[in-house]
């Protein structure tokens, strides 16, 4: 036998059984005349935004009723168009939600006017200066828009630069103060006379020293006011020169207007050794038009050290009664019943 001629012929029956199966493919049977010719329509994408298109007229925009997939009236129940053309229209307006410009951009703008670009303190303070008193206001965080959203609070933090003062300090603003509200501080200087019977060089004196004191003051609530998102808060500074500290603040906060709350500190004294010396908190809680919060630190607890023994020999542990060693009567005695003594 030739190689070469059994090889064309079997290529040869290849193409022959391949265009049998062609043509057996592309016969028309029965049921393939049972099959309804399908109509390719032209349906735009509604998924798709083109910058011709205008949102705001949705009549403008092609209905999809007109839109079929089939030639048979029969087969319109597949489509949701024809089933619940309200269904259909709701869905397709579902695709994009809408966006009105003018209110996002009135709303950011109201924001914007709301809270400042940067927390910042406002210069120059406003300075109320006389032979007794200092006082000094300024702005933290003040925004262009001082319109308030709600009536603001008035709080007033007594500071004498000790320990519970500050703490006081960082309580009052971190606890109470909200944005757009008020911050009153205010310290004592204590004289021995009354100030009108004092030399112009005392006096001159006595306001270098209030002036010292109320600068402090400010460092202090600046630096607490730092840790604070707080904007639209006005801050004042009272430094007071007077002979009776108690007195002199009970005046300052009914001079006050509208204090809505007093804070200020108490020393981790007794409460009869409180009475007794007379306390500036326990009088302002007693003599006060206004509620006054007494702010006292947390105590810092210690942790108890427990102290390690020396284990003792367990013969001491038997010897002494702590430790009984139960053996079986009759048994032979062990290691461990031994007591170290020898009889």
């Amino acid at each position: 036998m030739n190689p070469s001629k059994d090889s064309a012929n079997n290529y040869w029956d290849l193409d022959a059984m391949l265009a049998q199966e062609i043509q057996e493919l592309n016969r028309d049977s029965p049921e393939d005349r049972r099959v309804k010719e399908a109509v390719i329509v032209s349906k735009p994408d509604p998924n798709r935004i083109s910058p011709n298109d205008d949102d705001d007229s949705d009549e403008e925009r092609p209905t999809h009723k007109n839109y079929y997939y089939y030639s048979d009236d029969d087969d319109y129940e597949d489509d949701l168009a024809i089933r619940d053309p309200e269904l259909f229209k709701i869905t397709e307006s579902n695709r994009q939600i809408k966006l009105d410009e003018n209110d996002t951009e009135k709303h950011t703008n109201s924001k914007l006017i709301r809270r400042p670009q940067e927390l910042v303190f406002s210069e120059p303070p406003l300075l109320v200066s006389r032979d007794d008193y200092i006082g000094v206001t300024f702005h933290y965080g003040l925004s262009e828009d001082k319109k308030a959203t709600r009536q603001p609070k008035r709080y007033m933090i007594m500071c004498d630069f000790g320990e519970e003062s500050m703490y006081a300090l960082k309580w009052g603003i971190g606890t109470l103060l909200r944005s757009g509200d008020e911050v009153h501080v205010a310290s004592v200087v204590a004289t021995d006379e009354e100030v009108e019977s004092m030399s112009n060089e005392e006096k001159y004196r006595l306001w270098t020293e209030l002036d010292h004191n109320s600068k402090r003051m400010i460092s202090r609530v600046r630096t607490v006011m730092d840790e604070m998102l707080l904007y639209n808060i006005k801050i004042v500074v009272h430094s007071l020169a007077a002979q009776k500290i108690r007195e002199a603040l009970l005046d300052l906060i009914c001079s006050s207007p509208s204090i809505t709350m007093v804070v200020c500190g108490s020393r981790d004294r007794g409460s009869l050794k409180g009475i007794l010396m007379g306390s500036v908190s326990t009088f302002l809680v007693h003599n006060s038009p206004v509620p006054v919060s007494v702010v006292r630190p947390l105590k810092k607890t210690k942790k108890a050290k427990s102290k390690q023994t020396a284990a003792q020999k367990l013969s001491q542990s038997v010897k002494n009664g702590q430790l009984k060693v139960d053996e079986m009567e009759g048994a032979a005695l062990s290691i461990n019943s031994y007591d170290g003594t020898i009889s």
